[in-house]
């Protein structure tokens, strides 16, 4: 029964990463390219990480969970 809750979870977890929210990750990187959100563009580089360019700068930014805590985009690159 164990092996089957965490196995739903993994699962669960796999889907909802399809699914991350691209509209907080383009405000945050609004604020850390100092580029308007409509001018940022977001490209998926696998799993939970994805690239954003705009106005001239890029920047790497993966998806962090603090253990029982909240979930954030978080810059994993300098941008350039």
């Amino acid at each position: 029964m164990r092996t089957l809750a965490l196995t739903s979870m993994a699962v669960a977890g796999l889907l909802w990463a399809g699914c991350l929210p691209v509209s907080q990750l383009k405000t945050r990187a609004a604020f850390d390219l100092d580029c308007q959100k409509a001018e940022l563009q977001v490209v998926d580089l696998g799993g939970m990480t994805r690239g954003v360019t705009g106005c001239g700068r890029k920047a790497t930014y993966i998806w962090a969970c603090s253990p029982g805590g909240p979930c954030n985009w978080v810059m994993n690159s300098p941008s350039k």
